[in-house]
């Protein structure tokens, strides 16, 4: 296998108020300053006073997440300047992971940042978005309501949170000893009509943890947004676009209702002259290069850019003090998402070559003709012709994607001869459930209709609709992601050097994945004529144990040392290390400088048994009818158990300063080198080459 390296380097400014609860003293009643205690944050194990280490964070507190006015947590990660990778949200996930959101920093893709709740994993979207190459964390299941803080860490981190932390960390911290009640709402919509949405929320805690011994969070959140279409906009309602730089038609397609003779669209057309209903006689190249005419049909109308959502979420969390030294902890969540959108760029099934169904016998994809036979009553040309037609009377291919979450953490956390500890055990599952109203065809059912004519091609009105509903398939499509897991760790004192005392930190984690996303049953059957697949079974088991240390070498001078061991039971081992520098000659002014190497696994998706067919568009130069055309074959992918980890290096450097109070400006340079990427063939090179094998055509050449 070939050698794939990726380098990212780039210059980053930020501007950003620190963390308020760390770095500073407090003044209590008498006037004497007291200094805040040590907190443990994101990127170290070690507790520490100050926020600021040699680790580049954004921290987005409380008070600045209502200031926002955003309603989820999605929404407000969309804003931050380093989530400049390709990340999903609602509006590229129609034809995958409907109505879920994911976050990618400093360039990289999302399966490259690590979400964490509380500074522990969460289990992945139940569908890998775009096939099988993405998976991700769904950050519309976290309730926005419940959060403290987040921190975002802008700098690789394999040697203390292991694989997935290459381009950074996101760490969703929840309130904590929280008393009293608070209820909200809002409600708004888009400046130019729809996207009507309201949000309402509560959150109440009771106890104090000092007085009490004890306090419980609770917290509630609904959410609701309508679907807004393409056609609710001006910019996009025509589907034409030959106004804007590069424009054309491809809002609109040809396929309609035509048949190809030699290379030339001609249209269906009754004794009227008129094409079918829901068609429109234009000319064909504008839209797909093709001479001659078509009934096609603008999609706009068909086409979601944001799909509706409804969430209901529920999230508590409890800490009980034992003794003095000892307190336990715990923690739920509950997640519930409906979206509904038009199914991805195909809003009705369109039969036309290139259309696979599943051998039930073989499990492999055979053609499935596109053809009209000789003997139909609509084909004028007294032989098989193929056709490309659009069977709107089947129905829209909605699909309404269900998603529930749930997630807990029960432990113990102490402290024992001036050493903090922490034991626990964490399980969280994602489950999914995708459902198509229509639009689908049974291939048997259709061929038979083709061949009896029964099917009315040029008055699909005049169909009967026993025909129809023994073509017409509603699918679903389930899929559940499952996490469990185990971890220890302990941070304290190795001891001081003349400089200051030098922090230690240790740990251990266990943790089982497993994904199963499954076909609707009539694809199993091959029943179904394009299915859309990403059929994925996987699991595995990791261990990992880790350590770091903050050594301060002068009172403005500390390096910091980390080094992480995984096992995985499908690849094997990786080893991640980190060294970090701090300097602070004056008050308000830092340094910093890390170093490190990392990786990451390959997903349960990329490695497993798993199948993915999916559509697109290439230009095919060797097009028999118009080469150089572009067409819109169907892509095969397959999972590969013999993949390795992408191993990945990172530097980062930066200058803080902090002129005011509570202001940190920030400029960073970092480089981050991936190797060994994991990654599919590009379909468009494929298709150049026509490289054997990778490529199929039928007997005329085409794809």
């Amino acid at each position: 296998m070939p050698k794939h390296t990726l380098l990212v380097a780039a210059l980053a400014v930020a501007l950003a108020a620190p963390l308020s609860a760390a770095a500073e003293t407090s003044t209590d009643a008498s006037g004497e300053a007291s200094t805040l205690a040590a907190v443990r944050v994101t990127g170290s194990n070690i507790k520490r006073t100050d926020t600021e280490a040699s680790n580049p964070m954004q921290v987005i507190g409380r008070q600045q997440l209502e200031q926002t006015g955003k309603a989820t947590v999605a929404d407000v990660l969309r804003s931050i300047s380093a989530n400049t990778g390709n990340a999903s949200n609602e509006t590229t996930n129609n034809g995958w992971a409907s109505g879920s959101a994911g976050i990618g920093l400093r360039g990289l893709s999302q399966k490259n940042t690590l979400v964490l709740l509380n500074g522990r994993r969460l289990a992945n979207y139940g569908f890998p978005a775009g096939g099988l190459s993405d998976t991700f964390v769904d950050l519309n299941a976290l309730p926005l309501v419940a959060v403290e803080r987040i921190e975002v860490l802008k700098d690789g981190a394999s040697a203390v949170y292991g694989s997935d932390a290459v381009a950074g960390v996101v760490n969703i911290i929840t309130r904590q000893n929280f008393e009293g009640a608070e209820i909200g709402g809002s409600f708004g919509g888009a400046d130019q009509g729809g996207l009507h949405e309201q949000n309402l929320k509560f959150v109440g805690g009771l106890g104090d943890l000092d007085t009490d011994g004890y306090n419980i969070l609770f917290s509630l959140q609904g959410y609701n947004r309508e679907r807004l279409d393409q056609d609710e906009r001006n910019l996009t309602k025509s589907g034409i676009y030959t106004d804007q730089p590069g424009g054309r038609w491809n809002g609109w397609s040809a396929k309609g209702a035509r048949y190809l003779v030699n290379g030339v669209s001609v249209p269906m057309l009754d004794a009227n002259g008129n094409c079918p209903t829901g068609t429109t006689r234009v000319a064909s190249a504008p839209i797909d290069g093709l001479a001659g005419d078509t009934c096609g049909f603008n999609q706009a109308p068909f086409t979601t850019l944001i799909p509706s959502t409804k969430r209901y979420q529920a999230y508590a969390n409890g800490t009980f003090r034992l003794n003095d030294n000892v307190e336990a902890f715990g923690e739920v969540l509950y997640s519930q998402i409906k979206s509904a959108a038009w199914f991805g760029s195909s809003p009705f099934f369109t039969l036309e070559s290139g259309r696979f169904a599943l051998n039930a016998n073989s499990g492999l994809a055979e053609p499935v003709s596109s053809l009209l036979p000789a003997n139909n009553p609509y084909n004028p040309y007294g032989r098989a012709i193929p056709i490309e037609y659009t069977f709107f009377d089947l129905g829209g291919t909605i699909k309404t994607n269900r998603s529930t979450a749930y997630r807990g953490v029960f432990g113990l956390r102490g402290t024992t001869a001036n050493w903090d500890w922490e034991v626990a055990a964490f399980g969280a599952r994602s489950s999914e459930r995708e459902s198509v109203s229509g639009g689908f065809a049974n291939r048997w059912a259709l061929a038979d209709a083709l061949a009896s004519g029964s099917y009315n091609l040029l008055n699909p009105a005049a169909t009967p609709q026993s025909v129809r509903d023994s073509i017409n398939i509603a699918t679903l499509r389930p899929a559940e992601s499952k996490l469990q897991g185990i971890d220890a760790k302990i941070s304290g004192s190795l001891g001081h050097t003349w400089a200051g005392e030098i922090g230690f930190a240790a740990g251990a984690e266990w943790r089982r994945e497993k994904l199963d996303s499954n076909n609707p049953w009539q694809i199993d059957a091959g029943l179904q004529v394009r299915p859309a697949i990403a059929e994925v079974h996987g699991q595995r088991q990791v261990s990992a144990a880790y350590a770091e240390v903050n050594v301060p070498l002068a009172s403005t001078l500390e390096l910091s040392a980390a080094a992480r061991a995984d096992h995985y039971d499908d690849f094997g081992d990786a080893f991640s290390p980190k060294i970090g520098l701090r300097w602070q000659p004056l008050d308000f002014l830092l340094v910093r400088a890390s170093a490190s190497k990392g990786f990451r696994a390959p997903s349960l998706s990329e490695n497993s048994n798993s199948t993915s067919i999916a559509y697109g568009s290439v230009v095919d130069p060797r097009d028999p009818d118009v080469p150089g055309s572009r067409q819109n074959p169907t892509f095969f992918t397959v999972g590969n158990n013999e993949l390795k980890p992408e191993r990945t290096r990172s530097v980062n450097f930066g200058v803080v300063l902090s002129p005011w109070a509570n202001t940190n400006l920030s400029v960073d340079y970092y480089r981050i080198q991936l190797d060994n990427l994991v990654g599919t063939n590009n379909t468009q090179t494929l298709v150049n080459d026509n490289v054997a094998g990778a490529v199929q055509r039928d007997e005329r050449g085409k794809l």
